[in-house]
């Protein structure tokens, strides 16, 4: 039975594109959804794009923005994944009238005045470490697919094949941000990927989420890249949202 139809603009994080999201999408549309997968600036099918000069956080909020404008779209369901969260949340805070929901997947969650790599902590100096400055890009690295929890080889091997190298302003950017990111108005859920490596920069983010009465809170059985690895689950969590 189809319930509530929902339009859905699903953002993928950081390395991926648009690319990474048809065995969600496809359950979502389905059950009766509109779904639109758009590649970032510099990522997926526009990672040719990576060459030009300017590519930073703002271009990727640009990039979600330009889809609501060329679409028409109202009463959206903003997802955001991993990276992603930052570029959906000031997406948010930019101009949160064409929104419904801003949904954090196993995501960073901006604040003002902090970029990525401050958000990261730690974690990033390890990708500042491995940029390359003179191209303006962080190559991807085989760490990295494993914190994306990709246990199968056949996963594993297509998300290396189409994964691309993250623009490096897009981490150094500060987020500015007039408000909080679940500011009144638009409801904020935070949704945990509850399957983890040793180490994962998500967990603590999760807890805040969990423990505030401001943000809603759910988990899917699945690691990181869980709209790959899980869709039936991730698809189930966003369709009842």
């Amino acid at each position: 039975m189809i319930g509530i139809v929902t339009t859905f603009i699903l953002v993928a994080g950081s390395f991926h594109g648009g690319w990474c999201w048809p065995r969600t999408a496809t359950l979502l549309r389905d059950r009766g959804h509109t779904v639109f997968t758009p590649s970032l600036t510099g990522m997926g099918e526009r990672a040719h794009l990576t060459t030009s000069t300017g590519i930073g956080l703002q271009t990727h909020v640009d990039d979600v923005l330009a889809v609501v404008d060329a679409e028409e779209l109202t009463e959206v369901v903003l997802v955001g994944h991993s990276y992603a969260g930052v570029v959906v949340g000031s997406v948010i805070d930019r101009r949160p009238e064409p929104f419904r929901r801003v949904v954090y997947l196993d995501a960073l969650v901006p604040e003002d005045g902090r970029s990525v790599i401050d958000l990261l902590g730690s974690a990033g100096g390890y990708f500042l470490d491995r940029a390359d400055v003179d191209a303006g890009v962080i190559p991807l690295d085989e760490e990295s697919l494993d914190r994306w929890g990709l246990a199968e080889p056949g996963d594993r091997e297509w998300v290396r094949r189409r994964a691309s190298p993250q623009p490096l302003a897009t981490f150094t950017d500060k987020a500015v941000m007039c408000r909080s990111a679940t500011a009144p108005g638009i409801p904020a859920t935070y949704v945990y990927c509850t399957v983890k490596p040793r180490v994962d920069l998500f967990t603590e983010i999760a807890a805040r989420a969990k423990a505030d009465p401001a943000w809603s809170y759910v988990e899917v059985a699945g690691p990181h890249d869980a709209m790959i690895t899980h869709p039936v689950e991730t698809a189930a969590v966003l369709a009842a949202l």
